[in-house]
């Protein structure tokens, strides 16, 4: 039996959930509330499997609440409205989530997630939280510095400047990194191009995404060479852009 902790500010909200949940034979709610203040509360007396959590409450963000605690013997999935910034935040630290209203068979999907799993949340998950509230608390500061890879193995938080560029393989997209490293993540490179900040990475091609600290030069029959050798394409179409970004003329 998974025991379920609702955490929402929105008492409609929690009741819908509430009722979806009762659908569940394996599924118990052993509490509800709208605040930090009675979540932290209701941590240490209902002991917990499942947090649906949502970011924003009255009182401080979700992941305040996580970042406080030091053993996690839970998995959690985070509830948000449509906030490009908090769903921004949440991709950047390669966390779960559902959108306001909830939907019930996104929500059946989240939760046969969790029964695959059911284990014990890692540190590089943990990390994954961190990630997403720094993200949250410095969208408006410019100051994001690193993501989170979930591969099939592990998380990975990974800084901008460690990547040298990334490449699509269908719905896979491999990063390769500084240390030679690569991993590969079951998200498109359209993704990632919507996360990474566009004045540190260039998509010379609707195939490769780089970090431009990294190109060494343009060559004129069509490619980037980076510093490590390799060579980038460029397409026909993203040419001008390339050219427009390397020289600064992007007013």
């Amino acid at each position: 039996m998974l025991r379920v902790l609702l955490i929402d500010d929105e008492p409609v909200i929690r009741k819908d959930m509430e009722m979806l949940l009762q659908k569940h034979d394996d599924m118990v709610v052993v509490g509800a509330c709208g605040s930090l203040k009675e979540a932290a509360v209701l941590l240490n007396t209902t002991s917990p499997d499942l947090l649906l959590l949502d970011i924003q409450l009255s009182d401080g963000t979700g992941f305040d609440l996580l970042q406080g605690l030091e053993q996690i013997p839970f998995q959690v999935i985070f509830i948000t409205a449509y906030n490009q910034f908090a769903i921004k935040a949440i991709k950047y630290g390669a966390l779960d989530y559902l959108l306001k209203p909830i939907d019930e068979l996104e929500l059946q999907e989240a939760l046969d997630k969790v029964r695959a799993s059911r284990r014990q949340l890692s540190d590089s998950i943990k990390e994954g939280w961190n990630v997403a509230r720094n993200h949250l608390n410095q969208v408006n500061k410019g100051m994001q510095d690193r993501i989170v890879l979930r591969s099939q193995q592990y998380l990975q938080v990974v800084p901008f400047e460690e990547i040298v560029y990334c490449q699509n393989d269908g719905g896979y997209t491999h990063f390769h990194l500084t240390s030679k490293k690569k991993i590969v993540v079951s998200k498109s490179i359209k993704e990632y191009n919507d996360l990474l900040p566009d004045d540190q990475f260039l998509r010379p091609h609707q195939s490769y995404l780089v970090n431009v600290r990294f190109i060494d030069k343009f060559h004129k029959d069509g490619y980037l060479v980076l510093r490590t050798g390799e060579e980038i394409p460029v397409s026909t179409r993203k040419k001008d852009h390339v050219v427009t970004f390397l020289t600064g003329n992007r007013n």
